[in-house]
């Protein structure tokens, strides 16, 4: 996920007003309301990317993973029914390059892994510029650390976020590098990586020079964990602590389609930190998963009956109240795929005259939130209902609203139109517009769909896009016990009746019609769209 600090503020003020100052039921309230708008932006340049990592400087977006299109749309929709390795994820299909992309102009770079790894090789600093014997001396580790680890770039669906100038990716699915057509290589991976996005984006725009020693030893560091092998899930920060949530596995050793996929089926905390020894190395310590199975997760058993047993779904950052009535930070389950194989009796016959039955696959709609600093660290709210709408991983952004003592979580497009799935297909993709709102005083969430078609097409986008921030706006968020949030702070940030450019919506699949199976023309493939967000707030009665 995305995580950005700038612009930061403390609301503990309005959040005491909400407290010891909500008016009584006999009054009436204003309560703010929030209009999301949706325009296609005017671009030609940006490439085609889904499931992909990024990183932003201020409006140049640092690029690379995930899959694309090269021949006939092969990205998109993976193919539903075949193997989920080398003929469901064509080869061809991963991105092979990095990109740095600038959202205003309209320019992109871009350098292939193995191009950026030769520039780095190849490269000589000024003789005679500040600390050029030691960059020099620096830079085979610097390649080296590239090389043994170079699926990071390479992977698809890795977990990601950002915080200040560091991008941090665990986990993806693929093969390494030089296995690409071989399906028994195909793997998730247990990779973590931190990344210096000012300085890659000059790497990738060949602007070596201007790097400095520093700039060299925080480019890049790499580590790895067994535990944290996911993709398809969500990282998180809060405090000093990342955060590991959901995902799956299809494995380490392939067929990976033949072994099945083991979920996670937890929220794994974990800290990570750079070697003393090796700046190029990362220091990993995972603690105790947050989960509602036993120690045997991961485990087919366990994925059977755990309702953390979800994937590629609405996973995002959020507040709670703690038993002092003080902000807390965690984050919440909404929706994702798939709950366990159930037999359902449909109403019909078969032509034998007996009810027919079938095995499928259900998206969650029950809400999952985790509170790793209070007391009972997770809470399912089985109450919760999303309707089958937006159930799957989409474009979301968050704001808390100090007037109603509310944080409402925007779910644009993806899969999911309200409709349950059937056998062997995905619920439709839609292009709806779900707003949940989370009450903090009663700690229950409510889903609304504000609009049926936020993009205005007859294709389907939002599945496997990013939610990016506007860096030219002054966006507030949320700062609780002095920890910068993902959570907009909706008091300082908008004005009534006036929009504001929030930020894009970027990439993902395009789907051509809304059960398209499988990639390929007039099926899917992966967008290369821009869609700018402007946010209204008005008030209206309670």
């Amino acid at each position: 996920m995305k995580r950005f600090t700038q612009g930061s503020t403390m609301l503990i003020l309005l959040a005491t007003c909400f407290l010891s100052c909500k008016p009584t039921k006999e009054e009436a309230t204003p309560i703010p309301e929030y209009v999301v708008n949706v325009t296609l932006v005017t671009q030609e340049n940006a490439p085609a990317l889904q499931s992909y990592a990024h990183g932003v400087n201020g409006t140049d977006w640092l690029l690379f993973a995930g899959r694309t299109n090269r021949i006939n749309d092969d990205g998109g929709l993976h193919d539903l029914n075949a193997n989920y390795s080398n003929t469901s994820f064509l080869p061809l299909s991963y991105n092979e390059d990095i990109f740095v992309y600038n959202v205003d102009t309209d320019v992109v770079s871009a350098l292939s892994f193995n191009e950026m790894v030769s520039e780095i090789s190849s490269f000589t600093p000024a003789t005679g510029s500040t600390d050029s014997t030691a960059i020099v001396a620096l830079l085979p580790k610097v390649v080296a650390a590239l090389k043994a680890n170079g699926t990071v770039f390479r992977s698809t669906n890795p977990l990601v976020m950002q915080e200040n100038d560091y991008m941090y990716l665990a986990g993806g699915y693929g093969t390494p590098l030089d296995q690409t057509d071989n399906g028994n290589a195909y793997q998730t991976f247990n990779q973590v990586a931190r990344i210096n996005v000012p300085s890659m984006i000059k790497v990738i725009n060949s602007d070596l020079g201007s790097l400095t020693l520093t700039d060299w030893q925080n480019l890049v560091a790499f580590g790895s964990n067994d535990k944290l092998v996911s993709t398809g899930g969500e990282m998180f920060k809060i405090g000093n602590t990342f955060y590991l949530a959901g995902g799956h596995n299809f494995g380490s050793t392939a067929p990976a389609a033949s072994q099945g996929q083991q979920y996670v089926d937890a929220v794994y905390p974990f800290t990570m930190s750079v070697s003393t020894t090796n700046p190029f190395a990362l220091d990993i310590t995972v603690s105790a998963p947050i989960t509602d199975v036993s120690t045997t997760i991961g485990t087919p058993a366990a994925d059977a009956t755990s309702k953390f047993r979800r994937r590629d779904g609405p996973i995002v950052p959020a507040l709670y109240m703690d038993a002092s009535n003080k902000l807390t930070e965690g984050l919440a389950f909404y929706g994702g795929v798939f709950q366990p194989d159930s037999v359902v009796t449909l109403n019909i016959k078969n032509k034998e005259g007996n009810d027919s039955t079938v095995s499928y696959l259900r998206a969650w709609n029950t809400a999952i939130y985790v509170t790793p600093s209070l007391t009972t660290n997770y809470t399912i709210d089985s109450d919760y209902n999303q309707k089958n709408f937006n159930v799957y991983a989409c474009a979301d952004f968050e704001l808390y609203d100090a007037v109603s003592g509310t944080v409402s979580t925007f779910l644009m497009g993806g899969i999911g139109d309200g409709t349950y799935q059937g056998p062997q297909t995905l619920s439709p993709f839609t292009n709806s517009l779900t707003q949940v709102r989370y009450d903090l005083s009663t700690g229950k969430s409510t889903p609304k769909v504000i609009d049926q078609n936020i993009f205005g097409s007859s294709s389907f986008y939002g599945a496997e896009t990013e939610f990016i921030f506007n860096s030219k706006q002054a966006i507030s968020f949320m700062s609780v016990n002095g920890d910068a949030t993902e959570v907009i702070n909706a008091d300082a940030t908008f004005q009534e009746g006036k929009g504001f450019d929030l930020g894009f919506i970027y990439g993902g699949i395009e789907a051509f019609e809304n059960t398209p199976g499988t990639f390929g023309r007039g099926k899917s493939a992966a967008s290369s769209k821009i869609w700018k967000v402007t946010v209204t707030k008005n008030t209206v009665n309670n």
